[in-house]
């Protein structure tokens, strides 16, 4: 198996993994209490930041969840080479949620959960980015 591929299995099954346990947290129940330490390990889970959804509450903040789902989809895109995206853009895509921590700890600002959202997927992809352009760079 080439590096590349297993590189794209360690990261995008992780991934995958977190986002769906974040979205279905509420319908698993008791089972689901067997993931609160991986989950809280990851998260600080504070419910105001989490997802409402009409069958509950994700078991991740809005951004971690976003972010986990940016990644999976963002290595599904790179990995398989359907896009090529340089890989200096990855760069770009983690300004938004990097501009968005300074500014919350440096001021009374409060993010809303649609912009933790937004700056959650663009740091997910972002990273893919920079993992699987970097390889691209290295092997064009």
């Amino acid at each position: 198996m080439k590096g590349r591929t297993i590189l794209a299995l360690l990261l995008g099954v992780p991934a995958a993994i977190f986002f769906l346990l974040s979205v279905t947290f509420p319908v698993l129940g008791k089972t689901g209490e067997i993931f609160d330490p991986i989950l809280s390990a990851t998260c600080h889970r504070l419910p105001e930041r989490c997802i409402q959804m009409s069958w509950g509450t994700s078991g991740l903040c809005a951004r971690c969840t976003a972010f986990w789902f940016g990644l999976a989809v963002g290595i599904s895109f790179m990995y398989p080479k359907i896009i090529r995206i340089p890989f200096w853009t990855g760069i770009l895509f983690l300004i938004p949620l990097i501009i968005d921590g300074i500014v919350q700890s440096v001021t009374a600002y409060e993010s809303t959960n649609i912009f933790r959202i937004l700056t959650g997927l663009t740091a997910g992809a972002g990273i893919s980015i920079l993992i699987f352009g970097k390889m691209l760079k290295d092997t064009a």
